[in-house]
Formats: structure tokens, C-alpha cells, sequence
């Protein structure tokens, strides 16, 4: 199984947008989307804020590019893409489920939705009742077999920021209680905090992915002959491109370039063998 990963997208209408920053944002996120697109993989995903500001024509921006590859593809809502229109709405337009999963032959990939509704003012994360129970019983159901839980929200106290406020599932939702339940190797890949981090935490990983515009790489997850390689994979002309994004990212409303995005080294990459983490 291989799986290839997009952080934060932030694809913006960019209504206020000079010629010089339009002209910049189409040469970065059509060579973004081109890329992601060409690599090879059972399911491409986002991990939430495709969208900058969550309007119908961001998302059909994307989605058009998308569904044209016919390349599998899974987006977790962010809370940018919720700014804007109902969840009902969103749905509709990408085809998409608000939470699913998704049982193959080695693992259990598990999607979930940690936003609130066209909330610009808190954009922290949250899980309704219904939610938790239902990810439970996905554990449950899973028994030893490895899970991967895709969130645009990290789990509060995990990775790097989820302390802060606003930048995590509100810490008032117990989801470690219900993490702790899974047997078996077990995955969390989380966006919104615009910076590489990887934490080993009461068995889990927990892998968070800088927001492209920051880092213009995607993450590839590779589960083969028992063990599960995570790479950081740098896109090509990452350096032109950095420039590019350099002409408009600090002048959209919302999004503020983040210099620790990188992480350690130590952030970038992983590899966990199945079977010494099931005998543990």
C-alpha cells in the first residue's frame, strides 16, 4: 500500500491579487497539483485547508484538476475549507464524505472531521459524540491490523503547537482515551500547525506535515513487508517555486509563512517495523 500526503494546501481565489501574485499563484499551484498527482500511489489525501477560504470556486479549482487525473483521492475537511458555505454544501461539490474509512488488505485508513461550521473566530478542532463512537468502534473493528487516522487537527499535547490554543482538538475531548483503545500499530497524520513533526506517544505516531506553501513537499507512506517507511518528498524546482510563493503568500488574508515549518530532521522521515511494534 502506498499513500501519498498533501499538508495544508491553501489554494486562494486571491480577489484582491495584483497580475504579478496571479500569475504567481497559478505557476505554484499548478506545478503543485501536476506533482502530486504524478506520483504513484493507492490513495492520494489531504489533510484539510485545500482551500484558503473555502468558496465553491477553490474547491471546483482543485476537484476539476483531480477528478481529470482519475487518480483515488480522500480529503479531510480543514477549517479554512469551512469558512465559507455548509458542510452539506462542500460535500456536494467534492463528492466527499464528511468522516469514512477504509479497510484494505494490510491496514485500516480512517478519515476524520475535527472543524467546526463557518467559524472564522475559533478555527481550533472539535469531535462531536457521534463522531467518537463511531472512530471507537472503527478501532475496535480493526483489532491487531495497523491503522492510519487521517485529521486536519492534531491531538492536543502531541505534536509541535497542539499545546497553543486554537491549534489542536479542543483538549476538552478526550481523544488519547479513545486512541488508547486500538491494539496494534497504530498512525495519526494531522495538517494545521504549518510545521514537520513526528511524536511517539502512548504507542501512537503522530505525524504532522507543513502546509505546502511553506514547504512545497508531500509525504509518501509506504506499508510493505512489514514495515511502514514515511518520506518527505521534495518537490521538483522546489527552490523556484519557493520564490514564487515568496510573490503572494505574504499577502493573503489568513495565512502567515511559518519559519520553523521545516522541523528537525527528525520531522521529515520514519520507519516502523510492524512486527517489533506488535511484540511490544
Amino acid at each position: 500500500m502506498r499513500l501519498v500526503l498533501m499538508g495544508d494546501f491553501h489554494y486562494s481565489r486571491m480577489v484582491d491579487g495584483t497580475e504579478e501574485m496571479l500569475d504567481a499563484r497559478d505557476t505554484v499551484y499548478t506545478s503543485m497539483l501536476d506533482q502530486f498527482l504524478a506520483m504513484d500511489g493507492d490513495v492520494h489525501i489531504s489533510l484539510g485547508d485545500l482551500t484558503h477560504e473555502g468558496f465553491p470556486e477553490e474547491f471546483r479549482y482543485v476537484f476539476d484538476r483531480i477528478d481529470r487525473s482519475g487518480r483515488p483521492f480522500i480529503h479531510v475537511l480543514g477549517n479554512h475549507d469551512t469558512y465559507s458555505i455548509p458542510k452539506t454544501e462542500i460535500l456536494a461539490i467534492t463528492g466527499q464524505k464528511r468522516y469514512s474509512a477504509l479497510e484494505t488488505d494490510g491496514a485500516f485508513l480512517i478519515f476524520l472531521d475535527s472543524t467546526k461550521e463557518m467559524n472564522k473566530e475559533c478555527w481550533g478542532g472539535t469531535m462531536d459524540a457521534e463522531q467518537l463512537e463511531w472512530l471507537q468502534a472503527q478501532l475496535e473493528a480493526s483489532g491487531e491490523k495497523p491503522v492510519f487516522v487521517f485529521a486536519h487537527h492534531p491531538v492536543y499535547d502531541t505534536t509541535t503547537r497542539s499545546k497553543l490554543d486554537k491549534l489542536s482538538i479542543h483538549p476538552e475531548i478526550d481523544m488519547k482515551a479513545v486512541l488508547r483503545t486500538k491494539k496494534g500499530p497504530a498512525f495519526y497524520f494531522c495538517g494545521h500547525n504549518h510545521a514537520n513533526s513526528i511524536v511517539l506517544q502512548d504507542g501512537w505516531h503522530f505525524i504532522q506535515t507543513a502546509a505546502c506553501l511553506d514547504i512545497p513537499a508531500f509525504r509518501v507512506v509506504e506499508l510493505k513487508d512489514g514495515q511502514v517507511r514515511i518520506d518527505l518528498v521534495k518537490l521538483n524546482e522546489a527552490a523556484e517555486l519557493e520564490t514564487h510563493i515568496t510573490r503572494f503568500h505574504t499577502n493573503m488574508r489568513g495565512f502567515k509563512p511559518s519559519p520553523d515549518a521545516r522541523g528537525e530532521e527528525s520531522d521529515w522521515n520514519l520507519s516502523v517495523d510492524l512486527l517489533e511494534t506488535t511484540a511490544k
